[in-house]
């Protein structure tokens, strides 16, 4: 009797979800749903209507990239591991710009991404330091690049890893279908490259976007 009132005041509390049998099939679950350390993989990623802010008159540009990632697993914890990128390239085209892409930095090294366990399945938290990188600026001649103050940041939830397959829409101003979407938690903020002759003042360069669609490639 006294174990179960015991076990009884527990349950109130949300303590039995910790420890025990219960907890220890949740465990093995999310131990199932999460890759090997090790393992690398590739998937297509797209990002649709972003804004970019620059020193520019009205309508400011809305892009969409599209493009992918390669990333390595790496160990974490107990319920999560991390993620780091090897390879990230999402292109776009615009008339002033020419082509536009972000890809990795020069220099620095993009922190790790992360791959948790979830309620419902894995929660998908991603940090990527990034350039953006103009072909030209109107009349004058690139290549331009800018890279991140601070990584870019998204956070999703995925009912697996990979996400379900991403399938392109046939019409290229529509985000895709499928596949998981990562919800930003604010624009991506960009530092000024070198200075040139004719450029206007880039210090204050934003990439306002939603969020970023993943999934496998189909």
């Amino acid at each position: 009797m006294l174990r179960q009132a015991a076990a009884a005041a527990l349950a109130g509390t949300g303590l039995l979800l910790t420890s025990g049998p219960n907890a220890q099939a949740a465990q093995r679950r999310a131990a199932a749903l999460l890759p090997v350390i090790g393992q690398t993989f590739t998937m297509p990623m797209n990002v649709f209507g972003a804004t970019l802010v620059v020193p520019l008159p009205p309508p400011l540009p809305r892009l969409n990239f599209i493009g992918g990632i390669s990333v390595e697993v790496l160990a974490g914890g107990a319920d999560f591991v991390r993620l780091q990128t090897l390879d990230f390239n999402l292109v776009t085209e615009h008339d002033l710009f020419g082509r536009v892409r972000l890809t990795l930095p020069a220099l620095e090294v993009s922190p790790p991404s992360t791959l948790q366990e979830g309620p419902g399945g894995l929660v998908h938290t991603w940090l990527q330091s990034m350039a953006m990188t103009f072909d030209r600026w109107g009349d004058l001649t690139g290549p331009f690049t800018l890279e991140t103050s601070q990584p870019a940041k998204a956070s999703g939830d995925l009912p697996q890893f990979l996400p379900p397959p991403l399938i392109a829409s046939t019409d290229p101003h529509r985000p895709p279908t499928g596949g998981a979407f990562l919800t930003a938690t604010g624009p991506t903020h960009f530092k000024a490259g070198l200075p040139a002759d004719g450029l206007p003042d880039l210090s204050a360069v934003q990439l306002q976007w939603d969020g970023i669609y993943e999934g496998q490639p189909t």
